[in-house]
């Protein structure tokens, strides 16, 4: 029978200043191989996936390729599914959402019923809210993503620009992980019209710097007074970190430093210099007694991608 590879890319989200705006997928990925056969769901897990993801119903992007066929009255074939992941899991890199994006592929595979991009979004969202994760899944590169309402139903627009090539993108992982929701309450019902000026100057500079290349201004648009300084007493290393983006002169290649996300991955953006860039940010995290393993990646500019093999 015809299996078919699925290939979604991680993310990072937030960059600084584009709080819940902005993301860019990054080429860390899950693959989900899908072989469809009569019965149930049979399910392998390797990679970051292989320990404490459920291999039952429960397992998210089962749920999510279920929901889709009941959502759409449409019967969902068995399968036996591989899923391998390069994901760290509670990260703040994705892997949620990966996860819901590779779910809507597997209704896709099993019964031919192609969704909309505004279908796909629609169903994503019902189970997370994080469009600037879910947008760079589905389509790759830099994506800015704004949630819409219409009624009861809420869906995305998102517009996709293509990332530098010349850009990649190092992480330093900490060895625990972080929960979104818990991180969302660390921060204020309100802010200073200041503070959210600050903000949307630097997120349309983001915007601005990577359209004309003026990369010199990347630490001054990763700068951001909504989240990040909210959450540095929570995550250990998070301020010593950031205080790269007043010594960039100090880290040739280094172009400025941002939470990835909700954390606890620490992401910067580099064009040279990466061996010394991760282990500046190892240091710094060591000596807040964090324990980190770094990696640099470059930025997927395709993102899903579904490959049918046997026909």
């Amino acid at each position: 029978m015809p299996k078919t590879e699925i290939r979604i890319p991680g993310s990072t989200s937030n960059l600084g200043a584009s709080f819940d705006a902005c993301g860019l997928a990054l080429g860390l990925y899950l693959t989900v191989r899908v072989e469809p056969h009569d019965g149930g769901f049979d399910i392998e897990l390797s990679g970051e996936v292989s320990n404490g993801i459920p291999r039952d119903e429960t397992n998210l992007i089962l749920k999510v390729a279920r929901r889709v066929a009941s959502r759409r009255g449409t019967d969902l074939k068995g399968a036996r599914m591989e899923i391998d992941s390069q994901i760290p899991l509670a990260r703040g890199l994705g892997s949620s959402s990966s996860a819901i994006i590779a779910g809507l592929s597997v209704y896709e595979t099993l019964t031919g019923d192609l969704l909309t991009q505004d279908e796909s979004f629609r169903c994503a969202l019902e189970f997370e809210e994080h469009g600037d994760n879910l947008a760079p899944g589905m389509l790759g590169g830099l994506v800015v993503a704004c949630v819409t309402e219409k009624g009861d139903e809420r869906s995305l627009l998102a517009v996709k620009r293509h990332w530098p090539d010349e850009i990649k993108i190092v992480l330093a992982i900490p060895d625990f992980e972080m929960n979104t929701t818990e991180m969302r309450r660390a921060l204020p019902e309100s802010v200073s019209i200041a503070d959210a000026v600050f903000n949307l100057q630097r997120a349309a500079l983001f915007q601005a710097i990577v359209s004309e290349r003026r990369f010199d201004l990347f630490a001054e648009a990763l700068r951001d007074r909504l989240h990040q300084p909210y959450r540095i007493p929570r995550v250990r290393g998070l301020g010593e970190v950031l205080k790269l983006n007043d010594e960039i002169a100090r880290f040739p290649g280094l172009l400025g430093v941002a939470m990835s996300g909700a954390g606890s991955t620490m992401i910067a953006f580099a064009f040279e210099g990466f061996d010394r860039i991760e282990a500046e940010m190892r240091d710094r995290l060591n000596s807040a007694g964090v324990s980190a393993r770094t990696m640099r990646v470059d930025v997927d500019n395709q993102g899903r991608h579904v490959t049918e093999f046997g026909r």
